[in-house]
C-alpha cells in the first residue's frame, strides 16, 4: 500500500514536471520553425512544418520564420518616411538621387535552419539591407541622371538590381530574391528645375519645327494651287484657240465649197454658151440669133423713100428675110 502511494506521488510529480517543461507551438502555412538545443547550442537541421508541435521548453527553443513571399521593407508607408530605407545614391554624371526601393523575396524552408545558424532572425538588417544598398548603388551609378529622370531605364534598373542581388545572396541559399521594384526616386530641386527647363526648350523646338513644317506645306499647297490655276487657264486658252481654228476652218471650207459651186455654175454656163455657139455655126450667127430673140412679137415695117423717086420704098421685108435666111 505504501509503495503504491509512493508510485502515485512519483507519477504525479512526473506529470507536473512534464506539464511545466512541455511547450506546444502551432506552425501556420506561411511559416516554419527552427528547433534549437539550448544546452549544446545546436540548431536542428530539419525545420518544423505546418501544424502543432510539442517540445521541451527547458531544453529546446522553437524559432518561427515567415517563408512566404513578402516585401522588404514590409511597411511601405513607413519606409517612405524613414531615412533608414531610402537609398541616397549618385548617378553616373554625379547627380544625387533619393531612391525608394522595395524587394520582393521569400525563404526556402529547408535552408532556414542554416540561415538561423549563420545569421539569425535579424537577417534582414544584417544581410538583406546592406546588399540592397550596395547593388543599387552600383546599378544606379551606371546611368545618367536624365535617363533615370525620364523613366526610360526604370525596368532595366529593376532587372539589374534583381540579378545582382541574386548573385550576391547566393551564399545565403535560404533567401530567394523574386523581384526588385523601383517605387520612386527624386533629385535635387535645382536639377529638376533645369530638367524641366530643358524639356520646355525641347518642346518649344518641336513646336517651331511643326510650325515651320506647316508653313512649308502651306507654301507647297499654294504653289500647287497656283500651278493648277495656270494650267487651267492655259487649257482654257488652248481650247478657245482650238475652237476658233475649228470655226475658221469650217467657214473657210464653206466659202471654198461655195466658190467651187459658183465656179462650176459659171463653167457650166460658159460651156453651154460655147456649145450653143458651135451648134449655130459661129459667132455671127449667135449675134443674129440674139438679135432675133430681142425682136418684139409685133413688129411693124415702114418704108423709107430713097433716091429721087420718093414713091419707091425699100423692101425691108425682103431684106430681113434674106438676113434671117443667112443666119439660119
Amino acid at each position: 500500500m505504501k509503495s503504491m502511494k509512493i508510485g502515485l506521488i512519483i507519477g504525479i510529480v512526473g506529470l507536473v514536471m512534464f506539464v511545466m517543461t512541455c511547450g506546444i507551438i502551432n506552425i501556420h502555412p506561411t511559416e516554419c520553425a527552427v528547433e534549437v538545443n539550448k544546452f549544446i547550442g545546436k540548431v536542428m537541421d530539419m525545420p518544423k512544418g505546418v501544424g502543432y508541435h510539442l517540445y521541451n521548453r527547458w531544453v529546446t527553443d522553437m524559432v518561427t520564420y515567415k517563408v512566404a513571399a513578402r516585401a522588404y521593407p514590409g511597411d511601405v508607408e513607413s519606409s517612405e518616411k524613414s531615412d533608414k530605407y531610402n537609398l541616397d545614391l549618385k548617378t553616373n554624371d554625379g547627380q544625387n538621387i533619393d531612391v525608394d526601393l522595395t524587394i520582393i523575396y521569400a525563404l526556402r524552408t529547408k535552408e532556414v535552419p542554416r540561415l538561423h545558424a549563420e545569421v539569425g532572425r535579424n537577417y534582414q538588417d544584417e544581410v538583406l539591407l546592406p546588399q540592397i544598398r550596395s547593388e543599387a548603388r552600383l546599378v544606379v551609378g551606371s546611368y545618367e541622371a536624365e535617363q533615370i529622370y525620364q523613366g526610360k531605364v526604370r525596368d532595366e534598373i529593376q532587372q539589374a538590381i534583381k540579378q545582382k542581388l541574386q548573385l550576391a545572396l547566393a551564399k545565403y541559399p535560404a533567401i530567394q530574391i523574386q523581384d526588385a521594384l523601383l517605387r520612386s526616386f527624386s533629385f535635387s530641386k535645382d536639377f529638376e528645375r533645369k530638367i524641366e527647363e530643358k524639356k520646355l526648350a525641347a518642346q518649344q523646338v518641336e513646336i517651331n519645327k511643326n510650325k515651320a513644317y506647316a508653313q512649308e506645306e502651306e507654301a507647297k499647297r499654294m504653289e500647287a494651287e497656283a500651278r493648277g490655276d495656270k494650267l487651267k487657264k492655259i487649257q482654257v486658252a488652248e481650247g478657245e484657240a482650238q475652237s476658233r481654228r475649228v470655226i475658221a476652218d469650217a467657214e473657210r471650207y464653206s466659202l471654198e465649197q461655195e466658190a467651187k459651186g459658183k465656179l462650176a455654175i459659171f463653167q457650166s454656163e460658159a460651156e453651154g454658151k460655147r456649145l450653143a455657139a458651135v451648134a449655130l455655126g459661129g459667132g455671127h450667127n449667135v449675134v443674129a440669133l440674139k438679135f432675133a430673140e430681142n425682136i418684139p412679137d409685133k413688129f411693124r415695117i415702114f418704108g423709107i423713100p430713097i433716091g429721087e423717086n420718093s414713091t419707091s420704098l425699100m423692101d425691108l421685108n425682103g431684106v430681113l428675110k434674106g438676113l434671117f435666111e443667112k443666119v439660119e
